[in-house]
């Protein structure tokens, strides 16, 4: 795939070139059309497209001197005959593994120089540690300790159990993994998904408390000072107790800092200290290893480790982030010293794991001495681990054999810096200014886009037997409110099965559904497309069921009901169906591939644009001035596009779209042909679709839309699409 510039604008330093690839051991040759301004990771992208060989894997000689084509190479100067030589063949994901990891290495020269550093602050630290042999370091760990020990009561693990919509959470975890194309997940894959979606859930169910509201009004207050412990509130652990005053009717209102996770599943709310304490207990609850973590600058998260991954992941309840640990350093600017992770197993220090600037943490961290760390650290951890068995004490060493030598590396990789990292986004945004962890102002939580696959076949199948019902009610002249009511009925019928148990879905028929079934052979059709089936004439009463694999009726679900929901406000908005013009229309494409130029994560992503869903959208953090997507139509098959159908988001208009060409490519995106350009397109409401018809009939197999501008575009850098559907013969 040819990766295009974000905006429309080109200028004078592009050269095109002409290259010709030898692949070899297979032989063969391609010709590949290059704009050198693009850069090489673009010439990667599209010998990928064009060799199947992933940009990691690929190494690129020049053929006349057999140079190694790199980031430092004049792409305008060498000559036109390049080779391709796959690394690693029959061990591709440890070649892509180590060429990933030779990315991030330091030079040689700079790692010398962070060498140097981090012994000149070692040097330093000498003379600027407290000499108590490490009891202030000691005082500040050990309280966690006993914090941390309560998770593993059973009597507050029953009780946090029962406040968790278990089945829900198992259910969204499920449907993430099929939105990736994985319907058999193993366990380790739904775990893995399963803590993410406790995450988000926690996130929502959560409340973050600048200043309570008041108790008697539930109007603003504003902070008075401390107060003394209640014996109520010093039984769950609130040591602290903060006074607010009503700033309408001057009533007294308490906030205690409960640190007991019993309590705090009760009054779910606090700041980072409870949300992090509360979260790291929930973890605990539903069996993953986990450990609070203390950051001596003032803030708390969780880490959980993950038998997918194979390592220690980082998780922000508060933030709702995971598996990003440069978030502090590189997002709120936050100047590290020690990040020490705490649990029943032990205590260890990872904050290597949360900087690329070991040398400057090095200097901050003047408690005490490294060694003095390292052995009331050892000293806490053998005193946890004293009553464990001897096979899972080396289960325990080894681990943290592993995580040592990995944290070793981890200071010494270069940043990603084509990642921006947000600022903290949890408080208000006084207190978080005071604390200087606003980030940079136009930071976003973004990352370069790896080709996602759509797992949308089931939108494609529900649109066509939903367009199959219409057609049949126009060829038959049904009176529009018949068809509202037909509709209307379906609708209950498909909402009380997506509030049923996703294991165990079935609803009985009653006597108006059974009569739209007998009547109407498509509804069968649609219910095929849920993955539902119809039991009219067996034992017992007429009811309808999943057929099948449980995930694919919980991913069709949302589809058909946000579908149905759109035909029955175009009927109640006199905007009735014709054939092949209005929405739901047959031969709508599927399955195909997508590549954005950039994505917000993790719910932002560019598949989300084809996933059939209303609230879900494609978001570019950046891309108002200027950004792209690329659908590569299935199978490699070629596509006669006749129309396509642009949806407006759930929220802020001023991200629509307004400005863009749609273009096609018949050599996977060597070259490309306008298909589309509009211009001043304006969006009136929110989930909007237009459809737009395409005058100029192309065969291709690769789409490219280039959004040049949105509609607020100077006082707004983000873009966002909430769906895009294709609409051609194959």
């Amino acid at each position: 795939w040819t990766t295009p510039r974000p905006g429309p604008r080109r200028d004078n330093a592009m050269v095109a070139r002409r290259f010709l690839v030898r692949q070899v051991p297979a032989d063969e040759e391609h010709t590949v059309e290059y704009d050198t301004e693009d850069g090489l990771d673009v010439l990667r992208f599209q010998i990928f497209s064009l060799t199947s060989v992933p940009p990691d894997l690929q190494k690129i000689e020049v053929e006349a001197d057999g140079s190694v084509v790199d980031d430092g190479t004049d792409l305008e100067s060498i000559s036109e005959v390049l080779r391709l030589v796959p690394i690693g063949e029959g061990d591709d994901v440890d070649a892509a593994a180590a060429a990933a990891a030779r990315a991030q290495e330091k030079s040689d020269e700079e790692l010398a120089r962070m060498i140097q550093a981090e012994e000149e602050a070692l040097l330093l630290q000498q003379y600027s540690i407290q000499s108590d042999g490490g009891e202030v370091f000691r005082e500040r760990v050990e309280p966690y300790m006993r914090q941390v020990l309560k998770y593993e009561d059973p009597l507050r693990q029953e009780a946090a159990l029962k406040t968790v919509p278990v089945d829900e959470l198992k259910e969204k975890a499920l449907i993430s993994l099929a939105k990736e194309g994985i319907f058999s997940p193993s366990k380790n894959e739904e775990d893995h998904a399963f803590l993410l979606q406790l995450l988000f859930w926690f996130k929502q169910s959560f409340r973050w408390v600048n200043a309570p509201a008041c108790d008697i009004c539930d109007r603003e207050t504003s902070v008075v000072g401390m107060g003394n412990p209640l014996p109520s509130e010093i039984e769950f652990g609130a040591s602290r107790v903060e006074i607010y005053r009503c700033n309408h009717c001057s009533s007294i209102t308490r906030f205690p800092r409960y640190n007991d996770p019993h309590k705090l599943i009760q009054t779910r709310k606090g700041r980072c200290g409870e949300w992090a304490n509360c979260f790291t207990f929930y973890c605990r609850v539903y069996g993953y290893e986990a450990r609070l973590i203390l950051d001596f600058t003032d803030h708390v998260w969780t880490e959980c480790f993950s038998n997918l991954y194979g390592r220690w992941i980082h998780l922000d309840p508060c933030e709702g982030v995971y598996d990003n640990p440069l978030l502090y350093e590189k997002g709120w600017n936050k100047k590290l010293d020690y990040a020490i992770g705490i649990s029943k197993d032990g205590v260890h220090d990872i904050t290597k794991r949360y900087t690329r600037k070991w040398h400057e943490v090095l200097s901050r961290r003047t408690i005490t001495s490294e060694d003095t760390v390292s052995a009331i650290l050892m000293n806490i951890t053998r005193k946890c681990r004293s009553g464990l068995s001897s096979d899972e004490l080396l289960a325990l060493e080894n681990r943290d054999r592993k995580e040592s030598e990995e944290l070793s590396k981890a200071t010494y990789l270069e940043v990603n810096n084509s990642i921006s990292l947000p600022g903290r986004q949890s408080g208000s945004v006084e207190w978080r200014a005071a604390r200087s962890e606003l980030g940079q102002a136009d930071s976003l939580s973004c990352s370069s886009c790896p080709i996602r696959r759509c797992v949308d076949a089931h939108v494609s199948k529900i649109y066509d037997a939903l367009s199959a019902i219409l057609s049949h009610f126009c060829d038959n002249n049904i009176p529009n409110e018949r068809i509202i009511e037909v509709f209307v009925t379906l609708r209950s019928l498909m909402q009380n099965l997506k509030d049923a148990n996703f294991k165990s879905r079935r609803v009985t028929l009653d006597q108006k559904l059974q009569q739209i079934f007998e009547i109407l052979p498509s509804a069968e059709r649609l219910l095929s497309a849920i993955s539902l089936k119809a039991e009219l004439h067996t034992v017992g009463d007429p009811s309808v069921a999943t057929d099948g694999n449980l995930i694919h009726t919980s991913l069709a679900l949302p589809v058909a009901l946000d579908a149905v929901d759109e035909i029955l406000s175009n009927y109640k908005s006199n905007i009735f169906y014709t054939k092949g013009h209005q929405f739901p229309r047959g031969n709508r494409l599927c399955s195909g591939s997508v590549l954005a130029s950039s994505e917000q994560l993790p719910i932002g992503i560019a598949t989300a644009a084809f996933d059939g869903i209303r609230l879900s959208k494609w978001e570019e953090p950046d891309g108002a001035k200027g950004c792209w997507l690329m659908y590569k139509v299935h199978g490699g098959q070629t596509c006669e596009l006749e129309s396509y159908d642009l949806m407006s988001a759930n929220d802020a208009p001023e991200r629509d779209p307004m400005d863009w060409v749609l273009e096609g490519s018949t050599d996977q995106g060597s070259t490309w042909n306008t298909i589309d350009a509009r211009s001043s397109v304006i969006f009136g409401s929110r989930f909007c679709r237009k459809s737009f018809t395409v005058d100029k009939r192309y065969k291709a197999n690769v789409l490219r839309f280039r959004f040049l501008r949105g509609r607020e575009s100077s006082a707004n850098p983000r873009f966002q699409i909430g769906s895009i559907d294709f609409y051609g013969e194959t």
